[in-house]
């Protein structure tokens, strides 16, 4: 049996230390065959449109936080994990290339393409992790992606992931929307059915630091995923993480 973790949304240098430091105990003490970021790994706020025309868009930062992520997120991850990892393509990491390509296209052509893709701002090579810019067929009628390519948002946790697995007919994993939830739909009569599920991941950031918030509250859930693959068979799971800490099979993991 194949195991996958899924995590997403750490937006870093934005992440939650304690969270995600439990959540790499656990790839270290589980060993799961793959490791998935569904994206958002890092926040990239400098390229973005909310900062368009104000201080912080001059303020540079975006290579900092580059180099942050790969020592935080890639490193860290390769020194617990030397199996199967990839980075999916998503809304924030997508910022740097496209605030390139708008601001700077006389620099750009078939010779030389963007210098500010995700996938190369993060050396993801150099750590041996794949790249998937919109979606990871990962089993047998599943597929992951992030969740910001045209899907309906739904304010349910685990309903973006559902109205994604409606619209293109697999089962999704998602992040995205920071929300954590699972939901199943089965149709068809006479023993004949076909269930699709919907797997929204939520977030490892730390609220706190979300200053758009303006201190209110958001409806956002910390959780990660599993998904155990046994031929055509799928086993998702959804693990809730409460104040830094989480229960896999009984056991507690912390920072």
């Amino acid at each position: 049996m194949k195991t996958i973790v899924f995590i997403s949304d750490l937006q870093m240098p934005f992440h939650d230390r304690r969270a995600w430091k439990a959540v790499l105990n656990f790839i270290g003490d589980t060993k799961p065959d793959e490791v998935v970021n569904i994206g958002d790994v890092t926040d990239y706020p400098q390229p973005s449109r909310w900062t368009k025309g104000t201080k912080l868009e001059f303020l540079g930062g975006t290579l900092k936080d580059s180099a942050f992520t790969r020592r935080h997120y890639c490193e860290s991850v390769r020194k617990v994990h030397n199996g199967a990892a990839s980075l999916l393509g998503s809304n924030h990491g997508m910022r740097p290339a496209l605030y390139f390509a708008k601001n700077n296209p006389a620099l750009l052509d078939d010779d030389h393409p963007n210098p500010y893709t995700e996938d190369r701002l993060l050396r993801l090579d150099q750590y041996g992790m794949d790249f998937h810019e919109d979606f990871y067929d990962f089993a047998p009628g599943w597929t992951a992606t992030h969740g910001h390519l045209g899907f309906s948002l739904s304010r349910i946790a685990g309903g973006t992931a559902m109205n994604a697995a409606r619209t293109i007919q697999k089962s999704v994993v998602c992040g995205h929307t920071h929300r954590a939830g699972i939901i199943s739909e089965t149709k068809g009569y006479r023993g004949k059915v076909r269930t699709l599920t919907g797997l929204e991941i939520g977030n490892l950031m730390d609220m706190r630091k979300a200053t758009y918030l303006k201190h209110g509250a958001a409806n956002w859930q910390q959780a990660f995923g599993i998904v155990r693959v046994e031929g055509s068979k799928t086993f998702p799971e959804l693990i809730l993480i409460n104040n830094g800490e989480f229960v896999v099979n009984g056991e507690k993991y912390h920072a």
